[in-house]
């Protein structure tokens, strides 16, 4: 379905709410970090922060546009602790992800992988500080609303 407000495709799944908050995440995160708009360490950065947040949301039964409720501190958990189970589970579908996910399946352990996890862990950080430890994707909604209206790119997949 396409917003009439801004023209651009809504996510059609959850993997899609996933990718698109991990997406808003890391562009906001690029106006302090610019290195992180660089590929492809923006595409696996994007891939492997969904698949922290996918996670949380399946454990905590959000679906849908909910996926906003999701606490980043429990994102940020999975990406020290879990990351490997995340994107094993992962549903990264054919253009929206898979190939990235292949990618840090692969490189899991390696200096590839802990490029990308250094990146979207300093993602994390910086959204959690700017708000407080209860940090939720929906506290940042505001903020991120406005790098939409500059910055109309979807993720690159």
């Amino acid at each position: 379905m396409t917003d009439a407000r801004t023209g651009l495709r809504r996510p059609g799944t959850d993997w899609e709410y996933a990718v698109s908050a991990a997406d808003q995440l890391m562009l906001w995160h690029a106006q302090v970090a610019p290195y992180t708009a660089q590929e492809p360490l923006r595409t696996r950065a994007v891939v492997l922060l969904a698949a922290c947040l996918s996670d949380r949301a399946t454990a905590a039964h959000l679906t849908g546009p909910d996926i906003a409720h999701v606490q980043l501190a429990g994102a940020e958990t999975v990406l020290e602790h879990y990351a490997l189970s995340a994107l094993q589970a992962a549903p990264a579908p054919t253009g929206t992800g898979d190939e990235q996910r292949d990618y840090l399946l692969a490189a899991f352990g390696d200096d590839g992988f802990e490029t990308v996890r250094h990146a979207v862990r300093e993602a994390l950080a910086h959204h959690i500080q700017a708000v407080g430890p209860q940090a939720r994707i929906a506290d940042r909604r505001r903020d991120l609303a406005s790098i939409e209206q500059h910055q109309p790119d979807a993720a690159g997949f």
